[in-house]
């Protein structure tokens, strides 16, 4: 059985995690100038998370009770909550499934009906289009947020150069994974410092808990192997659970009642340095999107590719909708495909004002990556797709 989870990083760096060797003061601080620097020109400050950096940002905005924040109609749940947190009022703008941004001039409009002074537009699965509207936000004195969390694919992007700040994450399911991390990129570099005096107020997260963390992914890695997978899968059913869930949550970053609990904290110097290394090694993208390119071209049309029209695409997720995805699923795990509609938390804020967003979850299916599937994997997968999508009853979707 082949997973959909895949961890973007090397056993040797886990094992180093895992092993808790002394890491000098030094080492740490050349890792940090490194990660802080090389974002095209603007100011890197380093956070426990994208959320941490988020809550922060927000903690010195300081904006009023009940002000208005515009964010993109998709987005990971603890995202939407945090804006609640500080009392602001969302106002959700739908998005085009085909290059899963808001459509030119659909930020200017809401902004313009709701006066907001902030607005956060995400790129999502690794998808990378242009924010058409924030020069014009920015000039109606509002503050542009891209949220990147899901878009690091190496340094050849480092950000919109005209939004005021970005947020790339280095979480678990993350592509180039440093088991926990975000780095928050911003324009003006005095709001910059005040961030980063804010992050280094909370207490800093021990190296026994990298440990821990970096133990739990050593073994999850190995049980998505796909001798292990299948049997892991089947004993989770017989126990009487759903491995959706189970599987969801064991990968998830963070977990537990309190969110900003959770999140106020600052990276260990191990976790720092692992960053660095992940930030420094990670490749050329191009093969990676080489191969879910060519696997999208063979692609069905009864099949909507997510995503397809985006500038770019690093492709951390491969994702398609369909009109019966719970029957794809069952559908690709019988063939050996571990298919997923829930591997991750992104939620669509508000479904009845954010409908074409919403319909998009509906429909979506995540697919074992490509780029984490030999040949005859990939072959195999597409050749179980085309048979799903043969039954007379299945047509192609329309969002």
């Amino acid at each position: 059985m082949h997973s959909r989870l895949k961890f973007d990083i090397g056993w040797a760096s886990l094992l180093w995690a895992a092993a808790g060797l002394p890491v000098s003061r030094a080492r740490v601080a050349r890792a940090r100038r490194f990660v802080e620097s090389g974002w095209g020109g603007r100011r890197g400050v380093i956070g426990l998370s994208a959320r941490t950096l988020f809550d922060a940002l927000l903690a010195e905005l300081a904006l009023p009770a009940g002000a208005k924040i515009i964010m993109s109609g998709v987005n990971i749940q603890n995202m939407f909550d945090l804006a609640r947190l500080y009392g602001l009022e969302i106002i959700p703008v739908d998005i085009n499934p085909a290059t899963l941004a808001p459509m030119p001039g659909a930020l200017l409009d809401a902004q313009a009906k709701s006066g907001a002074r902030i607005c956060v537009e995400a790129q999502l699965y690794g998808s990378v289009s242009p924010l058409h509207d924030a020069s014009a936000l920015r000039e109606r004195g509002v503050f542009v947020l891209e949220d990147a969390a899901q878009a690091f694919a190496d340094r050849s992007y480092t950000g919109d150069a005209n939004a005021d700040a970005t947020l790339f994450s280095f979480g678990p399911i993350k592509r180039r994974t440093a088991l926990g991390g975000g780095v928050g990129v911003f324009r003006d570099r005095v709001l910059a410092a005040r961030v980063e005096a804010r992050l280094a107020s909370h207490e800093m997260r021990s190296e026994s808990w990298l440990r821990r963390r970096a133990f739990k992914y050593l073994l999850l890695k190995a049980l998505t192997l796909p001798p292990i997978y299948g049997a892991l899968l089947q004993l989770v059913r017989i126990s009487g659970n759903d491995p959706e869930k189970v599987i969801g949550e064991a990968a998830r970053g963070f977990s537990g009642p309190s969110l900003a609990v959770s999140i106020r904290a600052q990276p260990p110097g191990r976790l720092v340095v692992l960053m660095a290394h992940q930030i420094n090694t990670a490749e050329d993208a191009s093969s990676r999107q080489s191969a879910c390119l060519g696997f999208l071209s063979q692609l069905p049309p009864e099949f909507m590719k997510v995503g397809e029209h985006a500038e770019r695409h690093a492709y951390w997720l491969l994702a398609i909708c369909c009109r019966k995805p719970e029957e794809a699923l069952d559908f690709l795990r019988s063939h050996g495909f571990d298919a997923t509609r829930g591997t991750t938390s992104l939620r669509a804020e508000t479904p009845g004002r954010t409908p074409v967003a919403a319909r998009m979850l509906e429909s979506v299916v995540y697919l074992p990556h490509p780029a984490g599937l030999s040949a005859g994997a990939r072959r195999r997968l597409i050749s179980a797709l085309c048979d799903y999508a043969g039954r007379s009853e299945l047509a192609g979707i329309q969002l």
